[in-house]
């Protein structure tokens, strides 16, 4: 089960690492920096919230649930955030992928699906399809490498807690 205290910082994290992957120069180490660097942030934003609560114990499956609360949570806001720049701006992401796969592999056809929704956006400025798409993918990535940040920092923080305690 998932306890309510987990999502404020989930939400928080999430939505601070979709701002930081639509960024086109900081969007290449979303994946392996950010993401994990999000899950850390996240958990240690829990565990500050709750060490002082009657009872707390800090488990693994705390890191499990807010990583993937915060890949979640990131995908959507993800999702949003590219359909909104693809909105306001002049280019089509997905036109400018066929172009250059044409250019480096000339002899791979290009599915329908794609020309489709290169089609839509350029018709309506948006597409569903990819929408759906990036939600799926940011969602996966993050959720997984925001997980392994997040595990990270509880082997951290229970080492600081044995070496406090021995003291």
């Amino acid at each position: 089960m998932i306890r309510k205290e987990k999502f404020l910082p989930a939400l928080v994290t999430g939505f601070s690492l979709a701002v930081i992957s639509i960024v086109p120069i900081l969007q290449v180490a979303t994946c392996c920096l950010f993401a994990p660097l999000a899950g850390m942030f996240g958990l240690n934003m829990y565990y500050i919230q709750m060490k002082s609560k009657e009872g707390f114990k800090l488990q693994n499956s705390d890191g499990f649930q807010i990583g993937f609360l915060i890949g979640i949570i990131s995908g959507f806001f993800e999702s949003i955030f590219q359909s909104l720049l693809i909105l306001v701006s002049k280019d089509n992401p997905v036109y400018d992928s066929i172009i250059l796969l044409q250019r480096y592999l000339p002899n791979t056809p290009i599915p329908d699906a794609l020309w489709n929704i290169s089609n839509e956006i350029e018709d309506k400025r948006f597409s569903a399809a990819l929408s759906l798409m990036i939600f799926f993918n940011a969602t996966l990535i993050n959720s997984i490498f925001a997980i392994i940040g997040s595990l990270l920092s509880i082997s951290t923080i229970k080492k600081k807690m044995t070496r406090d305690t021995n003291f």
